[in-house]
């Protein structure tokens, strides 16, 4: 497994480079935020990455901070989440964004990413926000109640119902994600659903 490459910026494509080490030239996948702050090509450079090995394929995944390469390894563990998505998902925010939208169950702007529909997005808060939340220290007030987006006021109040019938905020959310919430006409229809997947 490669962890790291340190050497020369031998060139640089739309959406990788190539890294000099050693007269060896690696082809490494970057995301857009990292072409954005290359050296000039003979410059030196270090990435961080991560390899991934399919049965017909080798691919290297490169990024400037180890910080980069733990969230793309992170999305990588969600179910349905391959290299290209977590890619994409990478490419178009900030990192410090990024944290923030899956701790606030921010739905609507993760599905904003090209290729990411809402039901993946949904899945992303619901497999990460946890992990997430402890590895950058997220507190309670900044996570809030759950899944924000297009539903988020009929979710934000079914989660909200189940706390307050005793259920821990984890409990509450992950039951109201199992539930279409587009199919929900009100509050209480959320909620006599929920209360099955919790049984």
């Amino acid at each position: 497994m490669i962890s790291h490459l340190n050497g020369t910026l031998a060139s640089v494509d739309l959406n990788s480079v190539v890294i000099e080490v050693g007269n060896i030239g690696y082809l490494v996948k970057v995301p857009a935020a990292v072409v954005s702050r290359l050296p000039a090509v003979g410059g030196p450079l270090k990435l961080f990455t991560i390899q991934i090995v399919r049965e017909d394929d080798i691919s290297l995944y490169g990024f400037i901070s180890t910080e980069e390469r733990s969230l793309f390894s992170l999305f990588l563990s969600v179910s349905g989440v391959g290299p290209k998505m977590a890619m994409a998902i990478i490419s178009s925010f900030p990192l410090d964004k990024l944290v923030s939208a899956v701790a606030k169950g921010d739905v609507a702007l993760l599905s904003s990413v090209s290729g990411v529909g809402k039901k993946t997005a949904e899945r992303v808060v619901l497999e990460l926000r946890e992990k997430i939340a402890k590895k950058y220290a997220v507190t309670p007030q900044e996570m809030g109640t759950g899944i924000k987006g297009g539903e988020s006021a009929l979710g934000s109040d079914s989660i909200s119902a189940l706390i307050s019938l005793g259920y821990s905020p984890k409990e509450a959310r992950e039951a109201v994600m199992r539930v279409d919430l587009e199919q929900a006409t009100s509050v209480e229809a959320v909620i006599k659903t929920a209360l099955k997947n919790l049984l």
